[in-house]
């Protein structure tokens, strides 16, 4: 439970605490998930959410002189994937998902989106008028191609180097490689 240090509830003169602490890993992703909206409107793109959830979060559309190219988009929050030179970052996809992100079906292309945040909440924003600060870094990276895992795990750890910076500019390059018939 988190406690804001100089407020207190108006009715009791209690402190003011931030609610739902055990239910940090969805709060993370829903932080997460209000990220990538701001970067996909700022993008010029438009999201859909999976009504079920089959791994995949949402599907982002860049819509050109009338012609529309999807992207599949799997979100992953973390505050603690890095590794020790602090050159990747790294969380685990099931098995299954990785098997399908790596497909080169045409039309199934799709991208993991990794968000670095700080472990404690009350960093995770602020507000300072006349602007907004939100404490994160999205990491992106395509799976399409990636070779077949060794073994028989269950999940599979996947690395995102940090010079991988997931924002609006290389979304409109994601799509853009798309809609040339590229990979992302």
């Amino acid at each position: 439970m988190t406690v804001f240090a100089s407020a207190t509830e108006a009715t009791t003169g209690t402190p003011l605490v931030r609610g739902s602490s055990s239910r940090k890993t969805a709060l993370m992703e829903a932080f997460q998930e209000g990220i990538m909206l701001a970067v996909i409107a700022a993008a010029g793109c438009t999201a859909s959410r999976y009504t079920v959830d089959d791994g995949i979060d949402l599907q982002v559309t860049h819509k050109v002189n009338g012609v529309k190219v999807p992207l599949d988009v799997q979100l992953k929050a973390t505050s603690a994937g890095w590794n020790a030179s602090g050159t990747a970052i790294s969380i685990s996809l099931s098995r299954a998902r990785y098997d399908e992100m790596r497909s080169t079906s045409p039309g199934m292309d799709s991208i993991l989106v990794v968000l670095d945040m700080p472990s404690d909440q009350a960093q995770w924003s602020r507000v300072h008028p006349p602007y907004s600060l939100m404490r994160h870094a999205l990491y992106w990276r395509s799976l399409r191609g990636m070779p077949e895992h060794p073994g028989n795990t269950k999940s599979v750890s996947v690395s995102v180097p940090r010079t991988s910076v997931f924002d609006d500019e290389i979304l409109c390059q994601i799509m853009a490689r798309l809609r040339a018939g590229g990979m992302p």
